[in-house]
């Protein structure tokens, strides 16, 4: 058996409460280590991963390790066995092929855990500036020394398919708050909507985590006049405004044109 382990400071301790949930539903057991420290930026935070991935290894043995906001929606199937890690889908380049915000480890992962705690520290990855990135901000990341950890160490890797586009992707792990029948943990990327502003980008959270029909909303900002709560979400097509219903005070303006996602972003 495994325990479920996770992270985050005092900011974000709210979004604990859906993961507890969800292991108390399944019967897995929980650890949430609290960390009384601020972060200036995202790929700071991320760096802290293999630190608490190797400390609940040490802790509570085989540990399945998944960033706070994370759902289980589904049983663990038998089939994940540690090591194991998300891979991006689409796929992309070696830098950023996969996503660490699922993991399980057990004690055989503590030399890659070692060395991928030592990467990051020897490159100083936590202390990056923000545009230090290829193509999106923030795709130099954790995710990289973890490529070269294991790679170095030729660890065999079990991997989970994590979907970012394709709703109809048969991916066990899918990224926002959309699911189908083959989905087992939903990574939303909600928690950001408060500090992004930029009208695209607000979209892009809004496409990836809208678990309704996306079509019925472009028909009603463009076809009526009135003020819905539908799937978690407020829109107000009079105003042309929307937020998520539990970043209400965060309205933000309808955007018409389409956005494109891409698996290399957030």
């Amino acid at each position: 058996m495994f325990t479920v382990i996770s992270w985050c400071n005092n900011d974000y301790k709210y979004l604990a409460e859906g993961i507890q949930a969800d292991c108390r539903q399944w019967g897995y057991s929980f650890h949430l280590y609290d960390i009384d420290e601020y972060y200036p930026n995202l790929v700071s935070a991320w760096c802290n991963h293999p630190k608490i991935i190797r400390q609940g290894v040490l802790d509570h043995g085989t540990v399945l390790f998944v960033d706070v906001e994370c759902r289980i929606v589904q049983a663990i199937p038998k089939h994940w066995q540690a090591p194991l890690v998300s891979v991006r889908q689409p796929v992309q380049p070696f830098w950023i092929t996969y996503n660490t915000g699922t993991v399980m480890a057990d004690e055989s992962c503590l030399p890659w855990l070692d060395a991928w705690i030592r990467i990051i520290e020897r490159w100083q990855m936590g202390s990056m500036p923000d545009d230090a990135y290829i193509y999106w901000p923030n795709d130099i990341c954790d995710e990289l020394a973890f490529n070269a950890a294991v790679s170095a160490l030729d660890v065999e890797l079990n991997t989970a398919d994590l979907e970012y586009i394709d709703r109809n992707t048969k991916a066990e792990i899918v990224r926002g708050l959309w699911k189908n029948e083959h989905t087992i943990v939903q990574h939303p990327t909600l928690h950001h909507w408060p500090k992004v502003t930029d009208h695209k980008e607000s979209k892009k959270l809004f496409v990836q985590n809208f678990p309704g029909n996306l079509a019925e909303i472009e028909t009603l900002f463009s076809s009526t006049q009135e003020k819905v709560v539908r799937d978690g979400w407020v829109f107000d097509s009079r105003e042309q405004l929307y937020a998520p219903q539990m970043f209400e005070n965060h309205l933000r303006s309808w955007l018409a044109e389409n956005v494109q996602l891409t698996s290399a972003h957030r």
